[in-house]
């Protein structure tokens, strides 16, 4: 039932009592009114109740999140199911954790051991192992050392400007190379050859044809046909060395050409080299310095190494058992900062309750502060106002007895008591509003109401 509806019932049922008191008392109370003693009568709809709507909520809910970052590895719950206080309801993974917390673990026994060594001083082992590891440093040194300058020996060897004027001459030479076997004769001309197998060619053909000629005459002379026969002959020859010499040329002409390329691409890598070479020769003196530098640094390293005394042979001082006691605690602190960390990966639940909604599923990202799951206490029910004003709200008391109509049960009234008040407003729609919880008399009944179901509540106010 709407709010509006209970004020319409409200005021009639106000206007009848009024009559009714009117009637009854109306000898009285006019002359009450005759001598100004009685004020007028104001009716107030809400005078005796306080109407507001309401949505009906579990008596506990929490929307939980995880407090870290990770990924979700279990989903222990699904919607609908029983938890009790303390059951795990998901987990994120936990590897990388668990090893900065052996790690971290490992620190702290090491920084224990390092305060207990300074308060209580090392023992003749331990100053005899620290000075054989300064001994073997100081020979490892003297090792770098000489090899430092053995390279910085072989570099000042190895002076790249021989190797320029050596590229320069081999890029002259080769050029000479070549510009001489442009201008050399490659042996026979083509041209000539050509020309010369042309002419051996028509000779033969003229030739040919008087021979064809003469063995077509019956009457020529035997002599004159043997005669052009040898001619044929030697025409034949002819053109044969005709084409072998122009073969040659053509030959001559490859070989040649191919000479050439040959001194070109030589030439092309002689460059390479050259400028292979002065780009070393620039930095040569880079490489000598930087070489000399490091030279020098293994030197100071070394003579550092030479002039170290063992600090195990001296008394620790407050400041340096202060210092390690500092960083026993430090590394202690981390770890316990890790275990914090791994319970966080996990969230129980926090009272007895049933699981609303599960909001993530295996192998999800989740972030601080995202809701992954949401439990309630199933078997309490309450019902909380949305739009009671700053002007009701003061007729309102803990205690005050509660009828409730739920839009989903039409006909059914459920009795209730106010069970609190909050102290902060809210605003509602430019109006400004306070939440009053109500807590249901009979909880079996209740049991019949789900979350978010609109309420009507009518609150029985003081007179």
């Amino acid at each position: 039932m709407k709010r509006w509806v209970w004020v319409v019932i409200l005021v009639l049922s106000a206007l009848a009592v009024a009559g009714c008191s009117s009637r009854q008392g109306g000898s009285g109370d006019a002359a009450a009114e005759a001598e100004g003693d009685a004020p007028p009568v104001v009716v107030k709809a809400n005078k005796d109740v306080v109407i507001a709507e309401g949505v009906v909520e579990p008596g506990r809910s929490s929307r939980l999140s995880f407090k870290i970052p990770g990924e979700v590895v279990d989903v222990l719950v699904v919607n609908g199911e029983r938890v009790q206080t303390g059951m795990p309801l998901l987990r994120l993974d936990t590897r990388e954790l668990s090893l900065a917390l052996r790690s971290a673990e490992q620190d702290v026994l090491a920084q224990q051991a390092v305060l207990e060594q300074l308060r209580n001083g090392a023992s003749a082992k331990v100053i005899a192992r620290a000075d054989k590891g300064t001994a073997d440093q100081i020979a490892q040194a003297e090792v770098a050392l000489d090899a430092k300058l053995l390279q910085l020996e072989r570099a000042r060897a190895e002076n790249p400007s021989i190797g320029v004027a050596a590229a320069q001459a081999r890029v002259k030479q080769i050029e000479y190379s070549l510009a001489k076997a442009r201008v050399e004769d490659p042996g026979p001309s083509v041209t000539s050859a050509e020309v010369a197998l042309e002419r051996a060619r028509i000779a033969l053909s003229d030739t040919q044809d008087e021979y064809n000629k003469a063995i077509d005459r019956p009457w020529e002379d035997q002599g004159i046909r043997d005669a052009w026969s040898k001619r044929l002959e030697q025409a034949q020859l002819d053109y044969k060395a005709a084409q072998a010499q122009l073969d040659h040329a053509l030959s001559g002409q490859r070989a040649h050409q191919v000479g050439l390329n040959i001194l070109a691409a030589q030439i092309e890598e002689a460059k390479t080299q050259l400028d292979q070479a002065l780009i070393a020769q620039k930095t040569y003196a880079l490489t000598l310095g930087t070489l000399a530098t490091e030279v020098r640094a293994a030197g100071l390293n070394l003579a550092a190494l030479q002039t170290t005394d063992n600090p195990y042979r001296d008394e620790a001082s407050d400041e340096e058992i202060a210092q390690a006691a500092a960083m026993v605690e430090k590394t202690q602190i981390a770890v316990e900062r890790l275990r914090v960390q791994l319970e966080d990966a996990e969230i129980a639940a926090p009272y007895d309750g049933a699981v609303v909604d599960v909001q993530v599923e295996v192998g999800d990202q989740v972030q601080p502060g995202q809701i992954a799951v949401v439990i309630a206490t199933p078997d309490e029910r309450e019902v909380r106002t949305t739009d009671l004003t700053e002007l009701e709200v003061g007729g309102v008391s803990v205690g005050q007895p509660v009828k409730i109509t739920v839009d989903a049960f039409p006909g059914q009234e459920f009795a209730g008591t106010v069970h609190e008040i909050a102290l902060e407003g809210k605003d509602y729609r430019g109006d400004v509003v306070y939440e009053v919880t109500i807590a249901l008399d009979d909880p079996e009944r209740a049991g019949h109401l789900r979350w978010g179901m609109t309420a009507m509540v009518e609150i029985e106010t003081s007179q």
